[in-house]
């Protein structure tokens, strides 16, 4: 259900998977087994299936099996000309996979559709956001998630960490917004059972606009 409602969001150049985080997870590569070594159980297991959710998400999108190790900043390096994002809850692992030429960046969260802790709401929710009519903890959720896939998408391009409240990002039936930079960009969100899923793709007039508004490159 989670996996065909994350496929009934993107267009068939993106490939998604989700996998359960489980005991039966294929092995990890050699590259990406020796950055867990030391790390205990669950969150060795969380990124066995995360790294094997890209591998089939990498599939669907036409690539070869590869490694994706992650960087000193922890984000995944995918294989050259691929674009892609991995998320997970306690029980599942999603990702996501493009060419970059069809997709330079993509950006993917998945979080439980819970109401947020006030002091929590605080933190992540800015003066200008807003949270498309929903009861204001569960907004909160909605508009963390959103962000979480909006800065996974845009980090690529711009190199740029942000905070949660250093954006305003509206949230709309099935879409969300944001500018950054002047540049607006735009995803798409669903309520999946008891999840919310978040995606953002970032075009190639964004990404262009994005590397000249941030003076990167």
């Amino acid at each position: 259900m989670i996996g065909q409602s994350l496929r009934a969001m993107l267009p068939s150049t993106v490939g998604s998977a989700v996998l359960a985080i489980d005991h039966s997870l294929p092995p990890l590569l050699p590259t990406e087994a020796v950055m867990v070594a030391s790390a205990v159980p669950a969150r060795r297991r969380e990124f066995a299936a995360g790294r094997a959710a890209a591998r089939l998400a990498m599939a669907e999108a036409g690539f070869a099996p590869a490694a994706i190790p992650a960087g000193t900043d922890r984000a995944p390096r995918w294989p050259q000309g691929v674009s892609g994002s991995i998320s997970h809850t306690r029980d599942i692992a999603a990702a996501l996979a493009a060419r970059c030429a069809d997709w330079p960046s993509v950006g993917l969260d998945v979080e439980e559709a819970r109401p947020m802790a006030s002091d929590l709401m605080d933190l992540v929710v800015g003066a200008h956001d807003c949270g498309g009519g929903l009861p204001p903890p569960l907004a909160a959720t909605l508009l963390f998630s959103a962000k979480e896939a909006a800065f996974k998408a845009q980090f690529p391009v711009t190199g740029r960490w942000l905070d949660h409240r250093d954006v305003a990002l509206r949230i709309m039936p099935g879409s969300f917004h944001m500018d950054l930079c002047g540049v607006e960009l735009s995803g798409s969100w669903r309520l999946t059972g008891r999840l919310f899923l978040t995606v953002m793709l970032i075009t190639h007039a964004q990404h262009g606009a994005l590397l000249k508004a941030c003076d990167r490159g």
